[in-house]
């Protein structure tokens, strides 16, 4: 049985913990070589041990194992986004990124959100093949490609830009919930 959980709620194990982070790291390092080189490190566990406690962490578990997680967290006025989303490779098809993201669309309703703004960091001129299944998978669940810009219009921080493999941008969705 598949099931969504608060991070902090559940309260997890030391070992759910790594097991939750690794996944995240695993699923980044995995589809974002091509933007930041091998090895990447999208968070640190100090980083997303600072989300659970926040609040902003769930995780999902299949028959009692934690197989996948995402952050969601506010943006602005009514508006929301989620980021950290990954699911154990291991069990790919049995529906934990659409749960993942079907209660990160229930939390914010509950907390009075009407919409969900999500960026999607890829490199510009390399067509990977998960970028072009994830840009699908989300307009098949609601999300609206609205805009494509450039990292430094969103984010001013030429550190971390300028370690870039490639040139990369954000292509943005929207969802009205």
């Amino acid at each position: 049985m598949l099931t969504v959980f608060s991070a902090k709620d559940f309260r997890l194990t030391e070992e759910q913990f790594a097991t939750l982070y690794d996944i995240i790291i695993h699923a980044y390092r995995e589809t974002e070589s091509e933007i930041w080189g091998e090895n990447y490190v999208r968070v640190s566990e100090q980083e997303f041990g600072a989300c659970i406690d926040r609040d902003e962490i769930l995780v999902a578990f299949l028959d009692g194992k934690v197989v996948g997680g995402i952050r969601y967290f506010h943006l602005r006025d009514k508006t929301w986004t989620f980021s950290l989303l990954g699911a154990d490779f291991n069990q790919k098809g049995k529906g934990i990124g659409r749960a993942l993201i079907d209660a990160v669309e229930e939390k914010v309703k509950e907390k009075g959100g009407d919409r969900i703004h999500i960026e999607v960091l890829r490199a510009e001129d390399i067509d990977v093949e998960s970028k072009n299944i994830l840009s699908n998978w989300y307009q098949r669940l609601g999300y609206d490609l609205v805009k494509t810009i450039d990292v430094f219009e969103v984010y001013d921080d030429a550190d971390k830009w300028n370690k870039l493999a490639n040139p990369s941008v954000f292509d943005c969705y929207l969802k009205a919930l």
